[in-house]
């Protein structure tokens, strides 16, 4: 055990004092050394208990747990950045040009709910397009099944009237005038039953046979009259200049002269224009139809687009010797400023020819 002893000088300060053992070191070096190992140990702050730490729970922490904000010196910034910019609604195709200008003046709002009202529009529109194709094919299957049962009942009355026929022609055929009839109900009843009977037969299968023949007429007639109508509407499309009545006239009234010309009567015209009459191309009057048509076709490629002014003549004096080949450019000139009045194919190929010659 150590000893507190007062230095000598009378300060008071205290000397520690180490005790020496037989087996203590000698060297100052060994003293000192042990005296500042002391000393560190005695002003050591005494170490705090360790306390055990928790083990941490196998189970991840409750979904409400809020999670633990760090503290900062600083409230967070808001960052302003700029709304991403939509694209422009297009507006609706069915719009005239000023309208799609005013439709891009509407806010944004304004212009989203017309373009749905017109989407909504457009899909009903198709809706009902499909559904309308959906029953004019239905129609037209109705149709096709109605002509092919017309045609079936129209072919089985013709073959049982053929039949009725051939036995009126063959058991009954001595009956031929009133007195055969006479004489056969007077001479044998029996058979004059059976021929009663057979007459009736022949009556019932003779309407049958004129109702289906008048159904049948009448199914094509309405089927002719929807075709008509959709081929004049085509025609109207491509002529648009028959839209005008004078000029209908005119060209129809013209067009019948040249059909008269080819060989068609009044009659065979009436008949083909009603659908009463079917026209083949092998007739000999439609086959000059067409070659007058490829030739005029012919005659108007040939020609030029836009006939170019002939130059003024010179005035000549009196008695000057006209230039070699000035009258053909006059009759040229005229035949260029008559086919432009007439478009007539004769006209055409009279000038083809004048050209040709000069």
């Amino acid at each position: 055990m150590s000893e507190m002893n007062t230095a000598p000088g009378g300060d008071g300060a205290a000397v520690t004092s180490v005790p020496v053992s037989d087996s203590a070191p000698t060297a100052i070096r060994d003293i000192a050394n042990a005296i500042a190992a002391r000393r560190n140990k005695e002003e050591a702050p005494a170490e705090a208990p360790q306390v055990a730490a928790e083990p941490e729970p196998d189970s991840a922490p409750a979904d409400n747990a809020a999670p633990a904000e760090e503290a900062t010196s600083e409230a967070p910034t808001e960052t302003n950045e700029p709304a991403e910019e939509l694209p422009p609604i297009e507006p609706p195709r069915s719009w005239t040009k000023e309208e799609k200008e005013e439709f891009r003046t509407y806010p944004r709002e304004a212009q989203e709910k017309i373009a749905r009202r017109e989407q909504d529009r457009e899909t009903a529109l198709r809706r009902g397009q499909n559904e309308t194709a959906e029953q004019r094919k239905e129609t037209e299957t109705l149709k096709a099944q109605l002509n092919e049962a017309l045609r079936q009942y129209q072919e089985a009355t013709n073959s049982a009237l053929q039949a009725v026929r051939q036995a009126t022609a063959g058991e009954f055929s001595d009956i031929r005038t009133p007195e055969d009839i006479n004489k056969l109900a007077t001479e044998d009843p029996l058979r004059f039953t059976r021929y009663q009977a057979h007459l009736m037969n022949v009556a019932q299968i003779e309407q049958a046979n004129k109702q289906a023949q008048e159904q049948q007429r009448q199914q094509y007639q309405s089927q002719w009259s929807d075709w008509s109508s959709k081929e004049d509407a085509k025609f109207l499309e491509r002529a648009p200049e028959m839209a005008n009545k004078e000029t209908a006239q005119k060209i129809a009234d013209r067009s019948v002269d040249l059909l008269k010309s080819l060989g068609f009567s009044e009659q065979d015209l009436a008949k083909s224009w009603n659908g009463e009459a079917s026209v083949s191309l092998r007739d000999h009057r439609i086959q000059q139809l067409i070659l007058k048509a490829a030739k005029y076709d012919d005659a108007q490629t040939s020609a030029p687009k836009k006939v170019a002014k002939a130059p003024i003549p010179q005035v000549q004096r009196p008695g000057a010797a006209r230039p070699q080949g000035a009258d053909r450019d006059i009759q040229i000139k005229n035949l260029e400023t008559k086919l432009e009045k007439s478009g007539s194919l004769k006209d055409a190929v009279a000038l083809r020819l004048a050209r040709a010659s000069r």
